[in-house]
């Protein structure tokens, strides 16, 4: 039976947006249909008009809780973000709506969750009879066998609990990982590889260029980009950014240009980079470690789940990890040769029917939804 799907996708930075691409394509090969895509984004972003164009079903953005950034936008501020979504409290019900009449007008056999707290949000407050299976690489934050930065023991426990409440009343997690893990069954958590984008296989990896790429996920780490080139001028540098208003390509001088975000040319130049440095994404990590591109990665300021990405990226073998782009790290590193093989690569291959029987699992078998709290309800009826 072929399965109807509803996509909802965290819209911050993007990494949730590229896996519900490669998700799209493995259930369109299977002949399955993704039906409409709800994305979840803060009242100042965008959604990239790549990710509009990957799907033939309408895409839907709405509100949703974002983190804020200092004035710099380097760092992330957590009592400024906390204090965002409180007053933004309306915008998140009206949100709800949107999507629980998304759900009743297509009647989707699963509702896939790409890392948006709105659905668990709406799981405790609506008890939706459709299934949800819950995708992130977030979910093995709740994996025994993770390994968290040392400290920061509140912080873990936030990063932990936001992964519940993303995944709450969902009958299956999905939780990405750069390297193999045991499955949890008893926890409805499954371990499975990262989800790559179909245009990552069709890269070449016998094309090395001696420049470097970057990708910065907050502009204001450009300041720290142009720094560096300038006491190193002989080195090329593309850099990929975010930032609103600038143009298609800017180049600052003859080996430093910096590209707005673009889906394919991101990939073509990272296959054919020497060494890449970004800001400590998982999906950027895992693109360049099946292209067997070394990386460089840089946590944003105040950024936990960064900090855990980066700690991972190291353990798994992708590169180094510095707290500024001083890409000098990424050059010594280059220096000392790649640590890559193709373990990474039989890793990923090996988990592309998988995702597909896990939602086909999920349909077939649906768990009942947890019931309305009572403090949901007093919420509701007030709203």
């Amino acid at each position: 039976m072929a399965l109807r799907c509803l996509f909802v996708v965290q819209g911050e930075g993007r990494g949730h947006l590229t896996q519900a691409m490669a998700l799209r394509c493995m259930l369109r090969d299977a002949g399955h249909r993704v039906e409409a895509v709800v994305v979840g984004k803060s009242d100042d972003q965008a959604v990239p008009s790549f990710f509009r164009a990957a799907f033939e079903a309408p895409v839907t953005d709405v509100e949703s809780p974002g983190f804020v950034s200092d004035d710099a936008d380097r760092s992330v501020r957590p009592w400024a973000t906390l204090r965002r979504a409180l007053g933004r409290t309306p915008a998140f019900w009206r949100s709800l709506s949107t999507l629980d009449d998304a759900i009743e007008r297509h009647e989707p056999d699963v509702v896939v969750n790409f890392f948006e707290p709105l659905v668990g949000l709406y799981a405790a407050t609506h008890a939706p009879s459709v299934p949800v299976v819950a995708v992130a690489h977030q979910y093995m934050f709740l994996h025994p066998d993770y390994q968290f930065p040392p400290g920061r023991p509140g912080r873990r426990w936030a990063a932990r609990a936001f992964a519940r409440l993303t995944a709450w009343g969902a009958s299956r997690r999905l939780a990405l990982s750069l390297y193999p893990a045991p499955d949890r069954s008893g926890d409805d958590l499954a371990v499975l590889p990262p989800l790559l984008r179909p245009g990552v296989f069709r890269q070449p990896q016998d094309r090395r260029e001696p420049f470097i790429l970057a990708y910065i996920l907050n502009s204001g780490y450009a300041d720290e980009v142009i720094r560096w080139h300038e006491q190193h001028p002989d080195v090329p540098l593309h850099c990929f950014w975010d930032r609103p208003g600038a143009a298609p390509v800017e180049a600052y001088d003859e080996t430093l240009t910096f590209h707005q975000l673009d889906d394919e040319k991101f990939l073509h130049l990272m296959a054919r980079s020497r060494g890449f440095v970004s800001t400590a994404g998982f999906e950027s990590i895992a693109e360049a470690m099946y292209l067997k591109t070394p990386v460089q990665v840089v946590p944003v300021e105040g950024h936990y789940e960064q900090r855990c990405n980066a700690v991972d990226a190291v353990r798994a073998g992708a590169g180094v990890c510095s707290t500024q782009f001083n890409i000098g790290r990424l050059r010594a590193a280059l220096d000392r040769g790649s640590a890559q093989d193709g373990r990474f690569q039989e890793w990923v291959r090996q988990g592309r029917r998988r995702f597909v029987r896990e939602l086909e699992a999920a349909a077939r078998h649906p768990v009942a939804a947890p019931p309305v709290s009572p403090v949901a309800e007093r919420i509701l009826e007030a709203a």
